[in-house]
């Protein structure tokens, strides 16, 4: 084969396939760690673990306002991703912003809000939400740390979290 022949099928193929990996991007529950789906038809938050296992993390079952399930899901995933990227979803614990309780990632145990990952109704609310969140669909509570100056404050530990739930999935 000519080298110039050679030189313009190697750079057909090269468009070509660059078109081709354009076309089929990868899906968003593959390529993140905190996703939303349908979950046995109820929208839910999940996390990949260490073991690539899907953990339910949130299940979306009310409409609030103008927000679905679906939409919260998603809204409140991409939150989770994002602070996941940024190295701060290490624990999630709750906090007040602009007069409203929120769910938010700490970087650290006993550690401020680093991002908002989505607010309550109340502010009573915020301990037995973060307390349900580590229930949802398991059979044991998860890693639950109350704060070491007996405050009401709780953190939980994602990591612990996840690796927690990958063996009880298992059994």
């Amino acid at each position: 084969m000519k080298p110039r022949l050679f030189l313009q099928v190697l750079t057909a193929s090269v468009i070509a396939i660059g078109g081709i990996a354009t076309i089929m991007p990868p899906s968003f529950a593959e390529a993140k760690t905190y996703f939303c789906e349908r979950n046995n038809g109820v929208w839910t938050t999940f996390a990949k673990n260490y073991n690539n296992q899907k953990i339910p993390v949130i299940r979306w079952v009310k409409t609030l306002g103008n927000y679905t399930p679906q939409s919260r899901c998603q809204a409140v995933s991409s939150r989770f991703q994002s602070a996941y990227e940024k190295g701060v979803l290490n624990y999630l614990t709750s906090g007040i912003s602009g007069n409203q309780a929120v769910i938010c990632a700490a970087s650290q145990y006993g550690g401020p809000c680093s991002q908002l990952l989505f607010t309550l109704k109340s502010p009573r609310d915020a301990s037995s939400v973060l307390q349900n969140l580590v229930e949802i669909g398991y059979k044991a509570r998860g890693p639950i740390l109350q704060s070491e100056d007996a405050s009401s404050q709780i953190y939980i530990d994602m990591s612990k979290l996840l690796s927690e739930k990958a063996t009880q999935t298992e059994n």
